[in-house]
């Protein structure tokens, strides 16, 4: 196949070293539940709340209509896994009552990404390299409400880009522990515009196969 992928990762730190080249990008956040709060069953148990409460999805409103003008509305909220309303399994307190188990737990965790795990955030870009700055850039700035960026690739990408800095900040992530997989697509016998367009399909494809949680507004 005359088709050239090339894929690895880039901590947060290191997304000036992205190549200036065209493809696919995902965001990831890595679970660090830190080697000090391995000591206890408790400070695990809170390490842990705090990362999947950091990942859970976003409220959703939902509005129905029936018959006779009847109109219900509401926000449906994710009860992420830890929460009070739905707690760790008496097998996983177990397994945090013991030291060992803990330190392989917390091993595995720091391995799952990318791994086994869904990312954040997936998105195409011409030149990967300023994309991704911008991004670093835009969380970086959210925290100082500063918001004056130009469009890498478009208007839009750059309000969904704004988004999800913004949910970022909100959601209190550690900058520190965001890495991102990046695919740069080339070929020799494909216009720009055709690989353009192919790598946009396979955004739309893997969109719809993982669901990023912060990846729609």
């Amino acid at each position: 196949m005359d088709v050239n992928t090339l894929g690895r990762l880039f901590s947060f730190g290191e997304v000036p070293d992205v190549d200036p080249k065209p493809g696919l990008y995902a965001w990831y956040l890595r679970m660090k539940p830190g080697k000090s709060n391995i000591k206890s069953p408790e400070n695990f148990s809170t390490a842990l709340k705090r990362i999947t409460e950091q990942i859970c999805y976003p409220t959703l409103t939902m509005q129905l209509q029936g018959h006779l003008s009847l109109n219900l509305k509401g926000d449906l909220r994710h009860i992420w896994y830890g929460h009070d309303e739905n707690p760790f399994s008496n097998q996983f307190q177990e397994i945090l009552n013991h030291p060992e188990e803990r330190e392989i737990l917390s091993d595995i965790l720091e391995l799952t990404v990318p791994l086994l795990t869904g990312p954040l955030y997936i998105g195409v870009s011409k030149n990967l390299q300023a994309r991704l700055q911008q991004h670093t850039q835009l969380i970086q700035e959210y925290q100082k409400d500063a918001t004056q960026f130009f469009p890498i690739d478009s208007e839009e990408s750059l309000e969904n880009d704004k988004n999800f800095a913004q949910r970022i900040v909100e959601r209190k992530i550690d900058p520190n522990h965001l890495v991102v997989g990046v695919v740069y697509v080339s070929h020799p016998h494909l216009s720009s515009e055709r690989i353009r367009k192919t790598i946009e399909t396979a955004e739309t494809l893997l969109n719809r196969m993982f669901y990023p949680i912060l990846g729609r507004r």
